[in-house]
């Protein structure tokens, strides 16, 4: 896996979701434990995976988490992660 491309295209999904993210439905699929799953072909031509879930972080703050792996290959390497917190009032923590 390309660490580069992998990073990229986590920043790209935070930065998306980040702009469409309403606090009271990142709770709700917390509380579900949904996860969405999406394969792509990064800019490098390698397919990879992309994981989007959220996990409560404390204070009644979340934590949205974007994960890509290498979809060819079933590494034991972890995937690449990026995440942001947001707190109940629909601010995001620095």
């Amino acid at each position: 896996m390309n660490e580069q491309v992998a990073a990229e295209i986590a920043e790209e999904y935070l930065t998306r979701w980040r702009r469409v993210a309403i606090y009271a439905e990142l709770a709700l699929m917390e509380e579900n434990g949904d996860k969405d799953w999406e394969n792509i072909v990064g800019r490098d031509s390698n397919e990879y995976k992309i994981l989007t879930y959220v996990v409560r972080d404390a204070d009644e703050r979340l934590r949205m988490v974007v994960a890509v792996s290498d979809r060819r290959r079933r590494s034991t390497n972890a995937p690449f992660t990026r995440d942001q917190i947001i707190r109940s009032d629909g601010t995001y923590v620095e």
